[in-house]
């Protein structure tokens, strides 16, 4: 029933209700005892208990707050991990190193037919390494030492 009542209102009602206890106190003749002490006593304490009682049933509704908004978390990133690659040794047999002399050529390299015979993994050779180039002794098919360098082989 008070709840739907605005706080002026009960405040109101309660006060008249107190100044109109005041009132008719006033018109009986003054007596003074433990037991009027005691009922006005009693009595200022209900009406100050109602007083929160009614008060609190007003104000439980901020008691209740919305719930607080929650940020989205990620969960932690899992690093892609790169497969490892199992590379060859890249070592060129010092055998096959050798001068090729020609008309218009003096060059180090590794002969191509030498390495097909002496290289376990000949297909991980360079194709743009591979030159044709005219010597002395003919043609010949060979792999530029300073290019097989700057591709990661070596010599033994």
């Amino acid at each position: 029933m008070f709840k739907s009542l605005p706080k002026s209102l009960a405040a109101v009602g309660l006060a008249v209700t107190v100044a109109l206890t005041g009132t008719f106190a006033s018109t009986t003749e003054a007596r003074a005892d433990r037991d009027d002490l005691r009922t006005f006593l009693g009595a200022a304490a209900g009406i100050v208990i109602l007083g929160n009682i009614l008060n609190d049933r007003h104000n439980r509704t901020h008691y209740y707050a919305p719930a607080p908004v929650t940020r989205y978390v990620a969960p932690p990133a899992t690093h892609y991990v790169v497969p490892q690659v199992i590379v060859p040794n890249l070592v060129a047999p010092r055998s096959c190193h050798r001068r090729f002399e020609g008309p218009n050529v003096d060059m180090r390299a590794f002969g191509a037919h030498c390495l097909q015979q002496h290289v376990p993994h000949y297909a991980a050779l360079p194709g743009s390494c591979r030159e044709r180039i005219f010597t002395y002794q003919g043609w010949r098919d060979v792999y530029d030492a300073q290019c097989l360098y700057r591709h990661g082989w070596v010599r033994s």
